[in-house]
């Protein structure tokens, strides 16, 4: 049986996954491997329509929109009066060479980048990041220097995209590896308690079908960017219930009498 149609059958019928523990290692890791692809397109497809909207956006409004300001003795200088914000559909910016702003009242905006007096912070999905301009010793730049840095970026995002998704792909797929293995615990103490001769390494294969239903569910929330509460503990959840359904499947083999 070839993998997509071991995808479809692991959808609904556990008896077919418990049958899965005779096939060979390598085609249960490749399995794995299509699994962690699955689950990883919609993360790399929204990192990177975000990275790509928010680099063009900062690199087209640096050059139209933010007064002319330069960085120096590691401080911000412009003559602004009071902070700049830009707020763009995906992006807002703010210029604050005045100490208004700090990394605490911008943490909870939306994306955002600020150059701030002593420091320069990156919003994300809600969490800041702040970098002091002394990390980076006694430079000295200008709007013309960063309006061209962004356009670099935006010149190369899709290099970096790649690179992030490679990168992001070997740590999903890494992850799934331990999860089977440790979901695979469980499915050896459902396979005593049941009565069933089968290895470890049967039943970490069982474990790794049992995650296709888990894994097609939260890659349909993702798409449809739905948070789902406590998300790791349900699919841990789902994927022991169906390692234990498959285990149950199993015939247990009669004792031959003497």
């Amino acid at each position: 049986m070839n993998i997509f149609k071991q995808f479809y059958r692991s959808l609904y019928s556990p008896k077919d996954i418990a049958s899965f523990r005779t096939q060979g290692i390598w085609k249960t890791i490749a399995y794995l491997l299509i699994l962690s692809i699955v689950t990883s397109i919609p993360t790399i497809y929204y990192l990177n329509k975000g990275m790509n909207d928010g680099i063009h956006t900062l690199a087209s409004t640096m050059e139209e929109d933010v007064p002319d300001f330069r960085i120096e003795d590691n401080s911000l200088h412009s003559e602004l009066k009071e902070p700049k914000v830009i707020n763009k559909e995906d992006l807002t910016i703010i210029i604050d060479s005045t100490g208004t702003y700090n990394e605490k009242n911008i943490s909870s905006s939306g994306n955002t980048v600020a150059l701030l007096q002593k420091e320069f912070v990156i919003v994300t999905a809600g969490q800041a990041q702040s970098f002091e301009y002394s990390y980076f010793g006694n430079i000295t730049a200008t709007k013309s220097d960063l309006t061209d840095l962004a356009q670099y970026f935006d010149s190369i995002i899709p290099m970096l995209t790649a690179i992030m998704a490679v990168v992001f792909f070997i740590f999903l797929a890494a992850s799934k590896v331990i999860e089977a293995f440790i979901l695979a615990i469980f499915g050896t103490f459902f396979a005593r308690i049941l009565g069933k001769g089968i290895t470890y390494k049967e039943t970490w294969k069982i474990t790794v079908y049992s995650m296709t239903i888990p894994t097609l569910f939260f890659f349909i929330m993702d798409s449809l960017e739905t948070n789902v509460p406590n998300g790791s503990l349900l699919s841990w959840f789902i994927t022991i219930f169906i390692v234990f359904l498959s285990i149950k499947e199993i015939e247990t083999k009669t004792p031959i009498k003497e």
